[in-house]
């Protein structure tokens, strides 16, 4: 699974030398840190890939913070109860 600090270490790259301008955190909005829609995807379907796993495409679209990406991972593993 994919955690917080996972999560903020891959925004943190796509920053680059901006990243240190942002304290990242579970409540950081990808808006708040200037990642265009494109990055957001590109995060997004990267932890897909590295995970093995699919989001459903309507609720990754509402993803905006790190707490949402990383409680979709959750949501979205194998064997999970929440469909």
């Amino acid at each position: 699974m994919i955690t917080v600090e996972e999560v903020c270490d891959r925004i943190a790259k796509k920053l680059g030398s901006k990243a240190d301008a942002y304290t990242l955190g579970p409540d950081t909005s990808f808006d708040s840190v200037g990642l265009s829609s494109l990055q957001i995807a590109d995060l997004v379907y990267t932890i897909e890939d590295d995970l093995g796993i699919e989001f459903d495409e309507s609720k990754a679209a509402s993803v905006t913070t790190v707490a949402d990406l990383v409680k979709l991972a959750e949501e979205s593993k194998p064997g999970s109860a929440v469909a």
